[in-house]
């Protein structure tokens, strides 16, 4: 029973400090969680190694060497091999014996930590009220280690730990790392508390991220596209992690020709998606080319003489405006499948 109890405590704990819920991070928490347990031929892992349990049973006390930070020492040396999967794995064994053995500190014996002082470190001053193992404080335990890890692993799977604290305190390099870890495989939203840059209309709206310019965002919500610090003076972002999508690049080079047949092609190859353009262009006639001039939205298409930028322009919008045009240069076309829905 105690072992079952640590194993879910460990993978709880692991889970929350790490901010990684994967199966390989579980497996070597739960491992990690049993280790202490070496120390007596009767524990699962004291069966499976025999040998080595009955020799330290012999020479140790229960929860003494094995269940002391030289332990956990031992075991951070020894998963250095597995630093080169990333250090979470690495720290997932030592930190899952760690937390096992503070646990434990709660039950009548405690445990020797400062190995090899005999120190015993126990936590509360009642006897009466520390934990006894397969007693009903146990199974109290391991109902809240149980809702634990499920809270845990809820967390992790929707954009991990940080992204809830981001969420709840508005970081905004938080959000801005949340955003590039999570951009390319999920639509990534954005909840922004602020006013209007025209006339500081308040605004508190969830929005589209379309990318970053800077240190802001270009954001869409289905009617326009602004951009914070200019079209939306933000005062609080919160980062939320959407549905499954990929997002993908493409560059359009141009040498003194149509567009249109290019970027219809660029449509057809990807009926469902979201394309945006980023770029410069060299145009024929600037003189047909015409600018968004509504001051609450951002202009994704600038023109300064016969040159025209374009910064996370929509498809169709650019295919209108250069229809007749020849133009030279190369832009960068940004596909994100499939489309949010607003």
């Amino acid at each position: 029973m105690m072992g079952l109890t640590h194993g879910i405590i460990a993978a709880a704990g692991t889970t929350f400090f790490l901010g990684d819920g994967s199966p390989l991070i579980l497996g070597l928490s739960i491992l990690g969680s049993q280790l202490p347990d070496l120390d007596t031929s009767t524990s699962l892992i004291g069966q499976i190694f025999f040998p080595i349990s009955r020799w330290i049973e012999k020479y140790y006390p229960h929860r003494s060497l094995t269940h002391s930070f030289l332990a956990t020492s031992a075991i951070a040396v020894l998963s250095l091999p597995l630093w080169q999967l990333g250090w979470k794995y690495w720290a997932a064994l030592p930190l899952a014996h760690l937390i096992t053995c503070f646990s434990d500190t709660f039950t009548k014996q405690g445990v020797q930590l400062f190995f090899p002082a005999p120190a015993w470190c126990v936590c509360g001053s009642n006897p009466n009220r520390r934990l006894t193992t397969g007693g009903t404080g146990e199974y109290w335990v391991l109902a809240a280690a149980m809702a634990l890890l499920v809270i845990g692993l809820n967390i992790t799977s929707t954009g991990g730990l940080e992204l809830k604290v981001t969420q709840v305190l508005g970081l905004k390099e938080g959000t801005q790392r949340v955003y590039n870890t999570n951009a390319g495989k999920n639509h990534v939203w954005v909840q922004i508390e602020g006013a209007r840059g025209s006339d500081r209309t308040p605004i508190n709206k969830k929005f589209f991220v379309l990318g970053q310019s800077g240190a802001n965002y270009v954001v869409m919500d289905g009617t326009g596209i602004y951009k914070t610090g200019e079209q939306i003076i933000a005062t609080k972002t919160s980062i939320q992690i959407g549905d499954k999508a990929t997002t993908t690049t493409q560059q359009l080079i141009f040498d003194d020709e149509s567009p249109i047949e290019t970027l219809q092609q660029l449509q057809q190859q990807h009926p469902s998606s979201l394309i945006v353009l980023s770029g410069q262009l060299m145009v024929d006639m600037p003189e047909d080319i015409k600018p968004m001039t509504d001051v609450n939205k951002f202009s994704t298409l600038k023109l300064s003489g016969d040159s025209m930028t374009l910064e996370f322009a929509p498809l169709e919008t650019t295919q209108q405006q250069l229809k007749d045009q020849y133009v030279t240069g190369s832009v960068t076309a940004k596909i994100i499948n499939p489309k949010p829905k607003f």
